[in-house]
């Protein structure tokens, strides 16, 4: 309950922010947009809305969690509630989790908006209920609960600033992960491949859950990928949700 309630106040926070609607806003204007615009596409429109809303589906949500979610802990020691919240029956774990939940409860009304409207976009063109775009919107969501994950951890041990610093190149570097190896195997240094190593397993591979280029162009997303891409991203998640409690844990506040 503890939990629930801290996820609850979490999520109101966030509909409080105007940047969440603002983000809202634009990327609604940038898919339906492409509606408008369809008859300039030389019969490529459905292909431009597919890939334009599930692109500024990432794109506003990685936004939003740099926004808001970089500062979900931090916010909270720099006003001094933390030590309102921590004198009451409340585990720290339990205040870790909370933040997160609230701010996947806003992650989830942003994606099940974003892909209403594209759903709706699709149907306005001929196009039918297109499952294929509805599951590139899961798996971006899960990347979105991954990049969460990170931005609460961050927030956990530094500022705003640097939280929503590290959060943004996690995910740009996360979507270049899989190269890392093949860079790491062209160094000279082998201190250098390893720490490229290391790297590649601590920074979560972002383009597992990528399949916008497939759905665009009409094919589905394999069961195998759907699958291993949701595990992977829970694991990952879960593991740096266990992280952020023990730093968080060992935090003085005094």
């Amino acid at each position: 309950m503890k939990v629930i309630a801290i996820a609850r106040n979490t999520f109101r926070e966030a509909l409080r922010d105007k940047a969440l609607y603002v983000l809202v806003i634009f990327s609604l204007v940038l898919v339906v947009s492409t509606r408008i615009l369809s008859p300039l596409a030389l019969g490529e429109g459905t292909k431009i809305t597919k890939d334009v809303g599930l692109s500024a589906l990432s794109f506003f949500g990685i936004l939003a969690i740099i926004v808001m979610g970089a500062g979900l802990v931090h916010k909270e020691i720099d006003r001094k509630t933390i030590l309102v919240i921590l004198s009451k029956p409340v585990a720290r774990h339990e205040f870790i989790l909370g933040k997160f939940l609230g701010m996947a409860d806003a992650l989830v009304a942003l994606v099940v908006l974003m892909l209403v409207t594209l759903q709706v976009v699709l149907l306005l063109s001929g196009k039918g209920l297109d499952i294929p775009v509805l599951k590139a919107g899961f798996l971006t969501f899960v990347e979105l609960l991954v990049m969460t994950s990170i931005a609460v951890l961050f927030s956990s041990f530094s500022t705003t600033a640097m939280s929503a610093t590290f959060t943004f190149a996690f995910y740009v570097v996360g979507h270049f992960s899989s190269d890392m190896l093949l860079f790491a195997a062209r160094l000279p240094s082998a201190f250098a491949r390893q720490v490229c190593q290391f790297l590649y397993y601590v920074i979560p591979d972002l383009e597992l859950f990528n399949v916008r280029a497939m759905v665009v162009h009409g094919a589905d997303v394999p069961t195998d990928r759907l699958l291993a891409a949701t595990a992977y991203g829970l694991l990952y998640t879960l593991g740096v949700l266990v992280m952020a409690a023990v730093v968080f844990s060992r935090k003085d506040f005094k």
